[in-house]
């Protein structure tokens, strides 16, 4: 029990240090609650909690002394400075409940709110800033992350359905969710940092969230502003290149069984684009270069829904056509969805390898998919910019191609 209140009294040292520092310039007996007061709330909610033992009605009565205690204090002080936060107030209340838990039982519960608490008090001026720089859109992408991660995915099916019981529905979810993820951390990088990272670096976090995206705007921004076509081209080869980490992340989540077969690959589609990255802006000084991505929402709910759907297809897809077709129609449907998508068409795979499908088979068809997609970023990027950028981008990842073809014909048998 003594070890017990003591971590009460604690808990409330933790939060009274921070709100104390808060108030440390203020005069003294003009401080709503500080260090001390906040440690006596933590300690009068333990010493209750022991008292009540079972009978809750012990700590609920102290609690509305302290909320009573509380709003006095609050009317009293909004009527001197018209400050209408109520911050201190509620932290109060809550460092009177923590003490309360860590002597029920849940002491290192209570410590760790505690400090998560102090932390986000102490947080104000950044949180402040990051709502004021937050558009309509960029919250309601937050808002619609958190809806698919803790409202739709624990809501759907955890069973197979579908035709030969090829769609487990919450791992759509969970793979959806995995996705929405990388391009939410993406988009707000270039987003939040974008007026900082430059052309290279914009590419690199632009691609996490959308490669095309990326390669469409620097492609014609390269011709207008030709003395930088060069630049431009390696930010396009960057941006392809983020891929490869992509791919990893989510076949090792996945099925890490398949990820030593495949890694070969990836890191030369990875490593040979960025030799020319490099090189390119070695022999070069740029500054000043335009260098926004106009990314869209990345949480928009018609696209989550429009990713489940092609990993639903692909999933029964996949299914007829080892039946019928063996490997050779995993490999055709990794081609074609190659083309459009590389990360539904690898988590797919990745998951059908844990069950009957061959892990070869399926890093096969992973490898044949990220080849495509590489193909394909090479051939838009010269059809959008022209001649320049069909000198770097497009010649950095058709090298990357063929020497990524290279080694998975060495290395995947």
């Amino acid at each position: 029990m003594l070890l017990r209140l003591a971590v009460a009294l604690g808990v409330g040292l933790i939060v009274g240090l921070e709100r104390g520092w808060k108030s440390r310039l203020e005069a003294s007996g003009q401080r709503t609650a500080g260090l001390r007061t906040f440690t006596l709330a933590g300690l009068f909610g333990g010493v209750l909690a022991a008292l009540a033992g079972t009978n809750p009605i012990l700590l609920a009565a102290g609690l509305l002394v302290v909320g009573g205690f509380v709003v006095v204090v609050y009317l009293v002080t909004v009527r001197g400075t018209q400050d209408l936060g109520m911050t201190t107030e509620l932290a109060l209340l809550t460092t009177f409940a923590l003490g309360a838990l860590a002597v029920l039982g849940w002491p290192f519960e209570a410590v760790a709110v505690a400090v998560l608490m102090a932390l986000v008090l102490n947080l104000k001026t950044e949180a402040h800033r990051l709502v004021h720089g937050l558009d309509r859109n960029e919250l309601m992408a937050t808002l619609q992350l958190l809806l698919i991660a803790v409202v739709l995915v624990p809501l759907l099916p955890n069973r197979p359905m579908g035709p030969w019981d090829a769609v487990i529905p919450r791992t759509i979810g969970m793979l959806v969710l995995l996705i929405a993820g990388l391009s939410y951390v993406g988009y707000f990088a270039v987003r939040v940092f974008g007026s900082r990272l430059g052309v290279l670096l914009t590419a690199l976090f632009g691609g996490l969230s959308s490669s095309t995206a990326v390669t469409v705007a620097y492609a014609r921004r390269s011709l207008t502003v030709t003395t930088h076509a060069r630049l431009y081209g390696a930010g396009i080869a960057l941006a392809a290149t983020m891929m490869t980490p992509r791919v990893a992340l989510e076949v090792g989540i996945v099925n890490g069984a398949l990820l030593p077969g495949i890694l070969p690959t990836l890191l030369v589609l990875a490593f040979v684009p960025l030799a020319a990255v490099l090189w390119i802006n070695l022999r070069g000084h740029f500054s000043d270069v335009e260098h926004d991505v106009a990314l869209g929402n990345p949480l928009q709910l018609r696209a989550a829904i429009t990713f489940g759907v092609l990993l639903s297809v692909l999933f029964i897809a996949g299914e007829v056509l080892k039946r019928n077709f063996g490997d050779a129609g995993i490999y055709s449907m990794s081609a074609l969805a190659g083309l459009i998508d590389v990360d539904a068409i690898s988590l797919s795979l990745a998951k059908a390898a844990t069950g009957d499908l061959e892990h070869v088979a399926a890093q096969r068809g992973i490898v044949i998919a990220l080849l495509v997609n590489t193909a394909s970023k090479a051939l838009l990027a010269a059809a959008l910019g022209g001649a320049p950028i069909a000198r770097t981008a497009t010649a950095a990842l058709g090298s990357a191609l063929v020497a990524g073809a290279i080694v998975a014909a060495l290395t995947l048998h």
